[in-house]
């Protein structure tokens, strides 16, 4: 066999086991996620997990949430969608047998419970608590993420102090005004320590502080047009009346 006929074949496996351990791992997709939830206030998720099998035929799932009061639905379908075992758990966590021979094709996780407590304020990121994290565990203890699905938690307060400084954000950077922009890191600040009146406050100063620099600016800007507009109207009038007088002659 020649040397590069052997090359060919030993590429040929190595892309071969590349292919095989690229297999796609089990996915999660949301049915139902709120993007964001009330402290305090019910709080329902829904997710659907497939391709089960593409790397292990038997495994369990575990499941996490940062949701009090919490029961999870886990409903097994098979090939033709017909329910095959449903289990229903309450807690913050719970594990699923997951087995091929069972004839599951895919899983249903359905969440209830209740938003939490805001933990770490914060503006930018803004903050998020975990509806659901989803992980693959083998016999032995090995496991694997599958994916974590997230949430804003809010109260009426920090949702307030959150609109205001989103709306004073645009103003300001369009007005380039420096000391509204350092007014509005203050709003923030306030609202990572849980201040919110005060960074209402230091919102709208911010806002007004951009709005006042901005019509300075356009005052000045149709001062300085106006300017021009008069120098043209004058040297216009100027041409005008030379022309009217002509040239002078000597008699």
């Amino acid at each position: 066999m020649s040397s590069k006929l052997l090359s060919l074949l030993v590429a040929g496996l190595l892309v071969s086991s590349l292919a095989v351990g690229s297999a796609a791992a089990v996915e999660s997709a949301p049915q139902e996620l709120p993007e964001e939830s009330e402290v305090g206030t019910d709080y329902e998720a829904t997710f659907e997990l497939t391709e089960l099998f593409n790397e292990f035929e038997q495994w369990t799932l575990n499941g996490e949430t940062e949701l009090t009061n919490v029961t999870w639905t886990v409903v097994q379908y098979d090939q033709a969608g017909n329910q095959i075992d449903q289990t229903s758990t309450d807690g913050q966590e719970f594990d699923e047998d997951i087995n091929i021979d069972d004839g599951t094709s895919r899983v249903e996780v359905q969440i209830t419970g209740t938003t939490p407590e805001i933990g770490n304020l914060s503006y930018d990121p803004e903050e998020r608590f975990t509806v659901a994290n989803f992980t693959q565990v083998r016999d032995g203890g090995t496991q694997q993420e599958v994916a974590s699905h997230d949430a804003h938690p809010y109260t009426n307060e920090s949702k307030t102090a959150r609109n205001a400084i989103d709306n004073a954000s645009s103003v300001v950077e369009d007005s380039g005004d420096s000391e509204a922009e350092q007014t509005l890191q203050n709003a923030i600040s306030a609202y990572e320590a849980g201040n919110f009146d005060n960074a209402v406050d230091l919102a709208s100063q911010a806002e007004n502080e951009a709005t006042q620099t901005q019509t300075r600016q356009s005052f000045l800007l149709y001062g300085a047009a106006a300017v021009v507009v008069l120098l043209l109207l004058g040297g216009g009038y100027y041409l005008y009346k030379s022309r009217q007088q002509g040239p002078s002659r000597l008699r």
